[in-house]
């Protein structure tokens, strides 16, 4: 279970002071779909560690979410409306 002070640590990181190779490098992440559906975001935090906070290859990753945006829902809607319109 992920507690509110796990939150707190995976988003403190500091991507200026932080060292990249001790991230987890996402692209050698193997997919166990062995697992219940239900168990699967467990396996992947398990491996990640922090999953806000990684690396691809030699890049440093870090998701970071503003609260004030519009849900990516309505982002993508109005973006695929766009598309079909020719816009």
């Amino acid at each position: 279970m992920i507690t509110s002070a796990m939150i707190d640590s995976f988003m403190n990181v500091n991507m200026e002071t932080v060292d990249i190779g001790k991230l987890f490098d996402i692209s050698t992440l193997e997919f166990d779909n062995s697992l219940p559906k239900e168990k699967r975001p467990a396996y992947v935090l398990e491996k990640l560690k922090n999953p806000l906070c990684f690396r691809c290859g030699e890049v440093g990753v870090k998701l970071e979410f503003d609260d004030t945006a519009l849900p990516l829902q309505d982002l993508l809607t109005n973006f695929m409306i766009r598309k079909k319109s020719g816009l």
